[in-house]
């Protein structure tokens, strides 16, 4: 899921310090080969995330507990308003 807030793994590594801070404010794809690779999240997020549930659940459409989905959203949202603000 690459957004405008992605980066080559080569670049994160690089420049950790700079990107290890915006990671702690949202979410931060590191793409390798052109390609998604891995997301680097605050802890806080992280932790968010999987105490809610099992993090290896997959849920259909309108499976998903109201408390995650909620949670989801809202992280959703915060992202946008950053965007935004950029």
């Amino acid at each position: 899921m690459p957004d405008d807030r992605s980066v080559t793994t080569a670049e994160f590594v690089r420049h950790f310090g700079r990107y290890h801070d915006e990671a702690r404010q949202a979410p931060l794809t590191l793409t390798k080969h052109g390609r998604p690779s891995l997301v680097v999240l605050s802890a806080d997020t992280y932790q968010r995330l999987t105490e809610q549930a099992d993090p290896r659940r997959a849920y259909g459409a309108g499976e998903t507990p109201e408390k995650l989905a909620s949670l989801i959203l809202a992280e959703l949202d915060r992202q946008s308003s950053d965007h935004r603000g950029d």
